[in-house]
């Protein structure tokens, strides 16, 4: 796992390319693909990429799992409903997205310090039980990795 961060980050719109596909995409408030894009983006993100390595060898394609909850959050702000989707990984490799906002030409957009505490499980495939557990903390200022927690089956490689 590797992440790369963009503090107080300022941009026309969420658009993305992905490195292995060439890939160009769009993403909503929700994190939907290219439904209701949002066109500008005030605050921070960081990009999450895992690099798979298994000592068995599986025929089938993997894919990442994962369930978001907010543990803790600013008391101004509107509870979020726990966040699943599922990530294809590609040559060994899948990326998440952690982006933390608002669209400064929204009306009802207030920027004001607020943060939110999330804990996001990590599935393979159809497993049960995560095999890593990951807590961040989001801001507008920036996006911290606060934990990392490795399930069972999962060793560190340094």
């Amino acid at each position: 796992m590797s992440v790369r961060y963009f503090a107080s980050s300022t941009t026309d719109s969420l658009h993305f390319r992905d490195d292995l596909t060439k890939r160009v995409f769009c993403l909503s408030p929700n994190g939907e693909e290219k439904q209701g894009c949002l066109e500008r983006f005030v605050g921070s993100m960081a990009i999450a990429c895992y690099d798979f390595r298994s000592r068995h060898r599986s025929l089938t394609p993997l894919n990442l799992r994962e369930r978001v909850v907010t543990i803790d959050q600013d008391n101004r702000m509107s509870p979020r409903a726990p966040y699943e989707s599922v990530l294809a990984v590609e040559r060994d490799v899948a990326s998440d997205i952690q982006a933390f906002g608002y669209d400064p030409g929204d009306a009802s957009a207030k920027p004001l310090t607020v943060w939110r505490l999330l804990r996001q499980d990590l599935y393979l495939n159809d497993r049960t039980t995560a095999f890593l557990i990951v807590h961040w903390k989001h801001t507008l200022n920036f996006i911290s990795l606060v934990d990392v927690i490795p399930g069972d089956g999962t060793e560190v490689i340094r």
